[in-house]
């Protein structure tokens, strides 16, 4: 059914629950688990306005090396021999949209995503990415709600 399942991290943190998840169905079905993590182009994510005392440069290099140890910590979760971890830059695409294509370019044939469940005027002002990949992807989606057991 499926050979290569994507899991993703949001953000700098990985949802234990999802990667245990995915690597329980990876298990189970023989197949392939790769983690992704995709950094965020920091002049998309920060306004023209924003007064940092780091640059966008800087800011995306802690991203990256934040989503390094969060990849670690979900190569622990997942303890799978057919196991790879993958850090992308979404350049000028959005997180859904790099999540999506890099899903694609990696072969993944199901993708697996945590989701924080958030409603009201927490979504409208921060939004859903999970809802965004849903929405645009040509592959089948599982939600894992954050923290699931």
């Amino acid at each position: 059914m499926y050979t290569h399942i994507v899991v993703t991290t949001e953000g700098s943190h990985i949802d234990h629950a999802a990667v245990r998840h995915a690597a329980g169905l990876t298990r189970a079905l023989g197949a392939r688990l790769t983690l992704l993590h995709i950094v965020p182009d920091a002049r998309e994510v920060l306004s023209a306005d924003t007064d940092l005392s780091v640059s966008p440069q800087e800011l995306e290099r802690a991203w990256f090396q934040e989503g390094e140890r969060a990849l670690a910590e979900g190569t622990v979760d997942a303890a799978c021999s057919r196991l790879s971890a993958v850090q992308r830059a979404a350049g000028h695409r959005s997180v859904a949209r790099a999540i999506i294509e890099e899903c694609a370019a990696l072969g993944g044939d199901l993708l697996v995503m945590a989701t924080h469940g958030r409603s009201g005027w927490q979504r409208l002002m921060q939004g859903s990415v999970a809802e965004d990949v849903v929405h645009h992807a040509h592959m089948p989606v599982l939600l894992v709600h954050q923290g699931t057991a």
